[in-house]
């Protein structure tokens, strides 16, 4: 049974819904500011779950760090724990919209709910990113064509690790399946290098400076099915990698290039296959 009694000592006040237990905290003096509208937010409303105060309005405060009763000991901790958590919010949105500012993406922050979103567009994709109050980048839409890719929504991407738009671009076609080369792009010049080509015409022994920013994509048959692996440079010889099939992604993480056992390798231990079931193709091979 909740004890109402404490939450009232908290400073709280308790109503019953029909949707359970609420609670309405007064900030008095403590008030919160909108850096967008530059209104304060003085009352908050928590749904109160087990030991936990969930913040549920106004959408300013929506989706923030829930609040731990056990944690607290007096309505002064509360208010100076609410402070914190909105203004590490507040920083987590001036961080990430400069951070999509200098790839040349819009920072779009919705005045009231002050949550941050983009769009990024290569071809006929577009992808939806919106920000949690952790500043945690997700897809909540991508689309092809007229086509919605509903297996997308939810992917993780960390903005931080993309130096250059071109980078994200890249790595969301290869999560999302996007074909790498299209005919509009070759008719104007812009197809895809072979890395063969490179070593042909500049030879091996030469070297990618260690600030260019550095992508590669491989397409892969195993077993009848066809697999995309996308790489590119975070720093020095850090790379984040990504591993997509026809359903989404299959494995993304980071490795460092001494480290790194080669496509095929990392591709036959991550599906569990022999390495002779994996087959490197081109970007015009036949896809299932």
């Amino acid at each position: 049974m909740m004890d109402t009694a404490r939450l009232r000592e908290l400073g709280l006040q308790v109503r019953e819904e029909p949707s359970g237990v609420e609670v309405v905290l007064d900030l008095e003096a403590a008030s919160l500011v909108n850096p967008i509208t530059k209104d304060f937010i003085t009352e908050i409303t928590f749904q109160v779950m087990g030991d936990r105060l969930i913040p549920i309005a106004p959408p300013a405060v929506v989706g923030m760090t829930p609040i731990l009763l056990s944690a607290i000991d007096a309505a002064e901790e509360m208010q100076a724990l609410l402070l914190d958590t909105f203004s590490d919010h507040v920083f987590h949105l001036q961080r990430r919209s400069e951070e999509l500012q200098l790839l040349g993406l819009p920072a779009d922050v919705d005045p009231q709910s002050l949550v941050l979103s983009t769009d990024v567009r290569d071809g006929q994709l577009a992808v939806k990113l919106v920000a949690d109050r952790q500043g945690n980048f997700r897809i909540a839409q991508a689309i092809r064509g007229l086509e919605e890719l509903v297996t997308a929504a939810g992917h993780v991407i960390e903005l931080s690790e993309f130096r250059e738009k071109a980078a994200l671009t890249g790595y969301l076609s290869a999560l999302l399946g996007e074909p790498v080369a299209r005919a509009p792009q070759a008719a104007s010049g812009a197809e895809p290098v072979r890395f063969v080509e490179i070593v042909e015409k500049f030879g091996p022994q030469s070297l990618v400076p260690p600030r260019s920013s550095l992508e590669l994509l491989a397409q892969l048959q195993v077993e009848g099915k066809a697999y995309r692996f996308a790489a590119a440079r975070i720093a020095g010889r850090t790379f984040r990698g990504l591993l997509a099939g026809t359903q989404g992604k299959v494995w993304a993480g980071r490795f460092e290039l001494d480290e790194f056992p080669g496509v095929v390798q990392l591709v036959a231990e991550l599906l569990k296959v022999a390495p002779e079931a994996v087959r490197l193709v081109g970007p015009d091979a036949p896809q299932e």
